[in-house]
């Protein structure tokens, strides 16, 4: 299991479900390739799915143009193209309709257990629990994103229209670009925090617990049998369990 914000989380989770268990990591520490800023976040408000009707064509533009939301490298591996081609198969309306919606009730769920969790034990990581606003440079664009929230908001999710003035008031920083901010829409149920600070903090309370977290441990190879993992070999020796989680 990796040292990640997922992995450690897991971690957690099974050290209190009652078993014993040891993460290994190759980096120096947990969190290397952590947010350490708002990208940290659980965001019911931004459940969209990347597989929407527009994704083709984005991934085709990205082939000539960098600065894409998503963005498509030709590569030798075959892999993948079998797994773009999933990909594309999921960007019909009706399928991002659904995995949105499903992807929004799993955020909804994982934002309840992060609370619970700080809450249990009292972690600090830069956490902001007043909302996150959501703006947009021109009428269309926010005209889109607000046709586009309000299959958010028909699940539960709770959004406000602002208007730039409102934007502006919250964040006095950007009275100089209120020329180019059409308006935006507030989430006051979305959240963000660091999320290396957050990891970091958890993975220290696995290890009080009596949990094992190696760092500087590189996995070189995973012996099984049949569909069954027998065994984890890494650079410091190798690994036994009952059960094994990849992270």
């Amino acid at each position: 299991m990796g040292g990640g914000v997922v992995g450690i989380t897991t971690t957690y989770q099974l050290q209190k479900d009652g078993h014993a268990v040891t993460v290994l990591e190759q980096a120096p520490q947990v969190a290397e390739g952590a947010s350490w800023a708002n990208a940290g976040m659980i965001a019911p408000g931004h459940s969209f799915v990347w597989s929407s009707p527009a994704a083709p064509k984005i991934l085709l533009k990205s082939l000539f143009l960098k600065d894409q939301a998503l963005r498509f490298k030709l590569s030798a591996d075959p892999h993948l193209y079998s797994w773009s081609l999933r990909f594309l198969r999921e960007c019909t309306a009706a399928k991002a309709r659904r995995n949105t919606l499903l992807k929004h009730r799993l955020a909804v769920h994982s934002q309840s257990v992060l609370q619970a969790v700080v809450r249990e034990e009292s972690i600090q990581y830069d956490r902001t629990s007043a909302g996150i606003l959501y703006f947009h440079r021109s009428r269309q664009a926010l005209d889109k994103g607000v046709a586009n929230m309000r299959l958010l908001e028909a699940d539960g999710q709770e959004i406000r229209i602002v208007d730039a003035q409102e934007i502006i008031d919250r964040e006095p920083a950007l009275a100089s670009s209120r020329g180019s901010i059409a308006g935006g829409i507030m989430c006051p149920t979305d959240e963000t925090g660091d999320a290396a600070k957050f990891t970091r903090a958890l993975a220290a309370i696995v290890e009080t617990r009596g949990g094992k977290i190696l760092t500087s441990t590189r996995i070189v190879g995973i012996e099984r049998r049949n569909d069954a993992i027998i065994r984890v070999v890494t650079d410091k020796g190798e690994f036994l369990a009952d059960t094994y989680v990849l992270c």
